[in-house]
Parts: structure tokens; sequence; C-alpha cells
């Protein structure tokens, strides 16, 4: 069976729908790339309308792109300041004598945060 063809407003109306969906973290208000206009550019069709649509429905999805990713990359600052703070703990304990089953765990937090990230784990801070 051949999907139904959404017209712009039903492309946005579903757009708004998914929006809504979406954590109270990925709502926020944040400012536009390019100052609200579209950066994905097709060439003219000759139709002033469809052409508007087309540029209006590029833009919500562009805006809808945006803040998921905005929204996934602050997720992913918390979740790897969390996991520092547990490789920090972990750091100490591995220190003491009776937690030196620790050092392995240690050792390949390590082995991790440089495999991602190029460089090694940065010290606590104070």
């Amino acid at each position: 069976m051949k999907p139904k063809k959404m017209n712009a407003s039903e492309i946005l109306a579903e757009l708004a729908r998914l929006r809504e969906q979406l954590p109270p973290e990925m709502k926020k208000p944040r400012p536009r790339k390019d100052s609200g206009a579209t950066r994905t550019k097709l060439p003219p069709s000759g139709d002033a309308m469809a052409d508007f649509e087309t540029a209006a429905v590029i833009e919500a999805l562009e805006s809808l792109a945006d803040d998921v990713h905005a929204g996934i990359e602050e997720k992913r600052a918390k979740m790897i300041e969390k996991a520092l703070e547990i490789y920090y703990a972990a750091e100490e304990l591995a220190k003491q004598p009776e937690h030196a089953d620790l050092i392995k765990h240690v050792e390949e937090m390590q082995r991790a945060y440089m495999s991602e990230f190029g460089k090694p784990i940065p010290p606590k801070k104070k």
C-alpha cells in the first residue's frame, strides 16, 4: 500500500506533535544557527507557494533536529559528568589496600575515556 502524501500543513502539524512528545529539557528555547533562515536551499520550482511551504517544512525539520541534537548533547554531558564522579570515587578507593580490586576497573575506565576522547581523564577539580 502506497503511503498517503501529506501536504505542508499536515507535515507541520505532525512535526509539532512530535515536538510535544520530546522531554521537557529538549523543548527549551535555543538560538537558531542561522537566525531563522532556512539552511537547506532547494532550487525554485516556479511555484512561489509550493516553495514557501517547502521552506517552512525544511525549517521545521531542521529546528526539530537541532533541538533533539542539543538535548542529546546536554544529556551526554551530564552522563559524562556522572561517570567522572564514579571514576574519581573508584580511583580514590583503589588506593586503599582493601579496595585493590578496583584498580583494574579504574584502568579500564581510563582506557575507555582515552579511546572516546583521545586524551587522559582530567584530574578531579578541587
